[in-house]
């Protein structure tokens, strides 16, 4: 059971849930072995020559309040040990949540979205039953065997016990194999519940696409093999757990054969009473139910061992992007300085993206990025976000590695405004203010201004308070993008990038939110990814890439008189917007 050691402080924080609980339901459960010896002494009482009525009634009281005791211990373990099964559950979502949001993107580009939604739920899931309700079945079975047994031993005929036990060593064997398999085959099943959510999640974010293109009939045929695949995988898992039931039961009617003809012979020998066969009787039924207890543990266990397995390699998973020690101690004012490049490359696996660059992003200027697609543009973006970590070479601000920068400290510097906008399904204050919690309508509303789309919002129903539909669906490219970057200026960055962040955007509109930046009393240093010719005129300096290489670097008119890359990229601008 090694994969549940990962929740080792929360079984410490938590033990006296576990312990009262298991205190009640071992109080429950002696309580209900009373049940099989009081109706055998009621049984000789019955049959004896005088029947005592007062003793009759006071076994019947004795029973009642067994029922009303066990039916309020009952409760209180439920409470402990099945309520610490979901503050687990809780524990374990937000650990596994917070994890993620620690790794770095390298790894969200290798595991898909509906493999890490099976562990947050799927798999959680199987955990929290297999340390909730297993924990009080493996109790049940475990006490209730060793009990049973104890007074069936003292109850009857020694060898009347032996016979009745022969069948279970067969089941025990049975068991573990039956263990063994099951955890095998629930791995597989989560596995391709991973891959069925995956499919789903995917399809629908992408509905609007299968139908521009009529796919529709061809999703539901892929979809449809995926679930063909989950329920064959799943009929694989109930075939083999389908074993143990009938295995228990004939086990169970073996011994139930055996005791009625030995049994019923000493009874007619006169060897035991009738009160203690009834009495045994009730043991060996009551032993039935912790050996269907103990299978279902197995079960339930090794789904949760599987889960656990696979949530224990997600959380040994570790982010590449750390603060190297020893971080220095800084303020922001201590960043406000030039961004250098020295020697720097990049390569993803084992494709060079950036070979050897060395450059300076002057302090609170414009700088332009540009180059044909596959350049290494946004990958420059990348590591000057410590998405990424240089494979040589160094980026330093104020003489500063970023390196030994506070990661949060220096990612608080920025505001990144990608290709592709994430807008949330929420109202449209809330997706702006998002950068800025707590943001007064007044600010949100300016932020808006400044990138045209104030007039636009105003002109919606709802307002600022509109909710837009999932990821923005019921905004336009255009608006999504200048409402992505009202969030970025709501933020006061330092530093302002926009990764061809207005693609969407008319020239004029673009021009205009241009202006506003280099109007306004914002004192950041503006990173642009652009191809439009007015952005990069604007420029205070204009980096040209090339397959992954530094090409040119300087201002507009410089770049024009070298007429090298740059100039003929303008050139070929020129030519389309003639055409």
């Amino acid at each position: 059971m090694k994969e549940f050691l990962t929740l080792k402080d929360f079984f410490l924080k938590y033990k006296w849930h576990y312990i009262w609980g298991i205190i009640c339901l071992l109080i429950v459960d002696s309580l209900q072995l009373l049940v099989p010896r009081l109706l055998g002494l009621f049984t000789d009482t019955l049959l004896a020559e005088h029947v005592n009525t007062a003793l009759l009634y006071r076994y019947l009281y004795l029973i009642i309040f067994i029922a009303v005791s066990m039916a309020a211990f009952r409760y209180l373990w439920r409470l402990y040990i099945i309520g610490a099964a979901r503050i687990l559950e809780k524990h374990l979502r937000e650990l596994l949540f917070n994890h993620l949001q620690n790794l770095s993107p390298r790894f969200f580009l290798q595991h898909k979205t509906g493999e890490l939604m099976a562990h947050l739920t799927n798999d959680i899931t199987a955990v929290r039953s297999s340390l909730g309700l297993s924990v009080v079945l493996l109790v049940d079975a475990f006490f209730l065997t060793a009990v049973t047994l104890i007074f069936m031993f003292s109850t009857a005929d020694l060898r009347l016990t032996l016979l009745a036990l022969i069948p279970l060593p067969f089941l025990a064997f049975g068991s573990q194999k039956l263990g063994v398999g099951v955890f095998n085959r629930f791995l597989k099943v989560q596995e391709t519940f991973a891959e069925l959510t995956d499919t789903a999640q995917e399809n629908i974010a992408a509905m609007r696409v299968v139908q521009a293109f009529a796919l529709e009939e061809a999703e539901k045929k892929r979809f449809s093999r995926t679930t063909v695949k989950y329920m064959e995988d799943n009929f694989k898992l109930y075939k083999l757990w389908g074993f143990y039931d009938p295995l228990i039961y004939v086990c169970g009617f073996l011994s139930f054969i055996i005791v009625l003809i030995y049994g019923g012979n000493l009874v007619i020998k006169g060897r035991i009473s009738l009160g203690d066969f009834v009495a045994f009787n009730g043991y060996l039924a009551l032993l039935t139910w912790p050996m269907l207890a103990l299978g279902w543990v197995i079960n339930i266990t090794q789904r949760g061992r599987a889960s656990m397995q696979r949530i224990n390699r997600l959380l040994e998973q570790q982010s590449e992007i750390i603060d190297r020690p020893p971080p220095l101690s800084l303020k922001k004012e201590d960043l406000r300085d030039d961004i250098i490049m020295e020697n720097v490359s990049f390569q993803y696996e084992q494709k060079p993206v950036l070979k050897n660059i060395s450059l300076t992003i002057p302090h609170g200027k414009i700088t332009a990025i540009t180059g044909r697609t596959g350049s290494g543009k946004s990958t420059l973006i990348y590591l000057l976000l410590r998405f990424f970590e240089p494979g040589q070479g160094r980026i330093l601000v104020g003489g500063h590695p970023i390196s030994r920068i506070p990661l949060k400290l220096w990612r608080q510097k920025f505001g990144y405004v990608p290709q592709d906008n994430f807008i949330f399904s929420t109202t449209i204050a809330d997706n702006i203010a998002f950068a800025r919690p707590g943001a007064a309508l007044e600010e949100i509303k300016k932020a808006a201004k400044m990138v045209a789309l104030d007039k636009e919002i105003e002109s919606f129903p709802a307002g600022y308070n509109t909710v837009v539909g999932e990821r923005g669906v019921t905004l336009s490219g255009g608006q999504q993008q200048r409402l992505a970057l009202a969030r970025a200026l709501l933020a006061e960055p330092e530093v302002l990038i926009l990764d061809d962040a207005l693609s969407s955007v008319d020239i004029t509109t673009e021009e205009h939110i241009i202006n506003n930046l280099q109007g306004s009393n914002i004192s950041a240093t503006v990173i642009i990814i652009s191809h439009r010719l007015k952005v990069l005129q604007k420029a205070a300096k204009i980096l040209v890439l090339e397959d992954g290489c530094l090409k040119e670097e300087g201002t507009h008119r410089e770049l024009l008189k070298q007429r090298d890359l740059y100039f003929m990229l303008c050139q070929q601008q020129l030519w389309e917007e003639a055409v």
